[in-house]
C-alpha cells in the first residue's frame, strides 16, 4: 500500500522539517556527539539528511565525521543489498529442491535411485525457469488434462480398449 499524499511537495516538507529542527535544537539536550543520530529518529529520515539538515541550519562537523558516516551508510546500503540477494536465493533454492537440469519436479525415485517427474521439456520451459513461467506451465498442463487427455496418451489407447 502505498503511502498517502500529504498535499505538500517535497522541497515544502524539507523547508517545514528544517523550520522544526531550528526550534528543536534550542531545547536540545543531548550531546553533540549524538545529535545527528537524534535528528534522524525525531525527524524520520536517514543519517546523511540528518547531517546535512544539521549543516545547512548552522552546526558544525568533523571531516572525519563525515567520512565516518558516508561510509557507515554505504556499508548499511551494502549490507541491505545483501539480506535481499540473499532471501532470493533462498526462495530459489526452495522453489527449486525437488528439481534439476532435467525434471522441472522430480516426483520420486525408481529403486535403483533413477528420478522421475514431470520435465523442463515436457513443460516447454528452459531449465530453472521464473517462478511465474513454472506455474504458467503447470495451469496449462492442468487445463489440458481437464479437456482431455494428452495426444501422447490417445496413441496409446485403442477404441477397443475402452469396452
Amino acid at each position: 500500500m502505498g503511502r498517502k499524499k500529504s498535499g505538500t511537495t517535497k522541497t515544502q516538507r524539507k523547508e517545514i522539517r528544517l523550520q522544526k529542527a531550528r526550534q528543536w535544537i534550542l531545547t536540545y539536550n543531548g550531546t553533540p556527539k549524538h545529535m545527528a543520530k537524534h535528528y534522524k529518529k525525531r525527524f524520520h529520515v536517514d543519517i546523511t539528511t540528518a547531517v546535512h539538515d544539521l549543516q545547512e541550519i548552522g552546526v558544525v562537523f568533523t571531516q572525519e565525521y563525515l567520512d565516518a558516516v558516508k561510509r557507515s551508510e554505504e556499508e548499511r546500503i551494502r549490507q541491505k543489498r545483501l539480506e535481499k540477494e540473499r532471501k532470493v536465493q533462498q526462495e530459489q533454492d526452495f522453489l527449486y529442491e525437488d528439481s534439476d537440469d532435467v525434471y522441472a519436479f522430480i516426483a520420486g525415485y525408481t529403486g535403483g535411485g533413477v528420478p522421475y517427474g514431470i520435465t523442463w521439456e515436457e513443460l516447454g520451459l528452459e531449465p530453472y525457469a521464473s517462478y511465474e513461467e513454472l506455474m504458467e506451465a503447470y495451469d496449462r498442463m492442468d487445463r489440458q488434462r481437464e479437456d482431455g487427455m494428452f495426444e501422447e496418451d490417445e496413441e496409446l489407447w485403442d477404441e477397443g480398449d475402452l469396452y
